[in-house]
């Protein structure tokens, strides 16, 4: 074939790829907008004309899981790895779908593959140290609830159930990295362990307690006065003397010593309690688990605008409502006044509904040994 004759193909195979890219592109775009019913029609109709395209069918799998089509994800990203065995976001998939049904060795083993196809593939290190740590979680979990069989056991009585801990959600991926962009997951399923950055704790100068000596006062003791001298004249008697009164000197009052100054309260501690509070008020929020997440407020807590009650009514449907919610803090920073504080931080929150960001003031009173939410301010 001459040169002529090669030049309108290669072009054609050129164009081809890019537009295949905008459709990914825009299947993409589906997704983060909660639309995978309309993002699956629009990979299957992509994929009828380049069936081997890498991350239309990546995209494919992601939206059989929006889906909640585990089953034909699990199909997809592994005909993927079959097919492409040098790519990791297959394999990363692959492994947020076994997490999500609670098989942790083969999400393990999964994300194990991902590395060693790319040892610095920062999202696998990651969703790989979410995985370890539920297996922690799960080997104490057993072992407490053998502890609990054992005590109810000895005691006679029925052994009470141990909650277990909520599977591992890890992030899908809906980028390749040999397209050579960082790769970004997809708003479903959320991370529920993402590292927090460590808030700065509030610097407390600790005061050391200063020894008060009393000044020593010097006493001069009073002279004894001179006796009086009576003159006796003859032939008459002489007069009685009288008896001089002997000045006593007055004693000098003991100075009272000042009281030590106490040392000042330490209060990085008291900012790392109300630190790891906002955390696990993010944490339960993100979670769904209404009941501890209004845990957090406490009994003063006045709802802005409507009673408590329908307060509560309101936020349990809100957060129950919505598929999956992704609540993260930043910039954290905390005033301390005794048993009261005040928190600002950056609230981003994402939800199959919402993604945004903002400012938010929270202010906590110490109750019970706990740091509870009395007020909730936004902006």
């Amino acid at each position: 074939m001459s040169l002529s004759c090669r030049i309108p193909f290669v072009a054609l195979i050129a164009l081809s790829a890019a537009l295949f890219a905008g459709d990914a592109e825009d299947i993409a775009g589906l997704l983060n907008k909660g639309r995978a019913d309309d993002a699956l029609q629009a990979a299957d109709k992509a994929l009828s004309h380049a069936p081997k395209d890498a991350r239309l069918r990546l995209l494919r799998g992601n939206a059989l899981v929006a889906l909640g089509r585990s089953t034909e994800a699990i199909q997809t990203y592994a005909s993927l790895t079959a097919d492409y065995p040098t790519l990791p976001e297959p394999y990363n998939n692959l492994a947020a779908v076994y997490a999500q049904q609670g098989d942790l060795d083969k999400a393990r083993a999964a994300l194990q593959h991902a590395l060693q196809t790319n040892p610095a593939y920062a999202t696998a290190h990651a969703n790989l140290t979410d995985i370890y740590g539920k297996l922690a979680a799960q080997a104490y979990e057993k072992a407490l609830e053998r502890d609990v069989v054992e005590r109810h056991q000895n005691n006679g009585q029925s052994p009470t159930p141990v909650v277990s801990a909520a599977p591992a959600r890890l992030a899908l991926l809906q980028d390749l990295v040999s397209r050579g962009g960082t790769a970004s997951t997809v708003a479903a399923p959320v991370r529920t362990s993402t590292p927090t950055p460590t808030p700065t704790p509030t610097q407390v100068a600790v005061v050391k307690p200063v020894e008060v000596r009393p000044t020593p006062v010097a006493i001069t003791p009073t002279p004894k006065p001179t006796p009086t001298v009576v003159a006796v004249v003859k032939p008459t008697p002489a007069p009685t003397p009288v008896k001089p009164v002997e000045a006593k000197p007055t004693p000098t009052p003991t100075p009272t010593p000042a009281p030590a100054a106490k040392p000042a309260d330490n209060g990085k501690e008291t900012t790392e309690q109300i630190d790891k509070t906002l955390q696990g008020w993010a944490e339960a929020w993100s979670e769904k688990r209404v009941s501890v997440y209004l845990s957090y407020y406490g009994h003063s807590f006045k709802a802005p605008g409507k009673s408590r009650s329908a307060w509560e009514t309101e936020r349990r449907e809100r957060i129950e409502g919505a598929r999956k919610i992704e609540v993260k803090l930043s910039s954290i920073k905390i005033k301390l006044d005794g048993d009261h504080a005040t928190a600002h931080f950056v609230q981003r929150y994402r939800s199959d509904r919402l993604d945004t960001s903002t400012g938010k003031t929270l202010m906590l009173e110490k109750s019970g040994g706990r740091w509870l939410i009395t007020e909730e301010r936004v902006g």
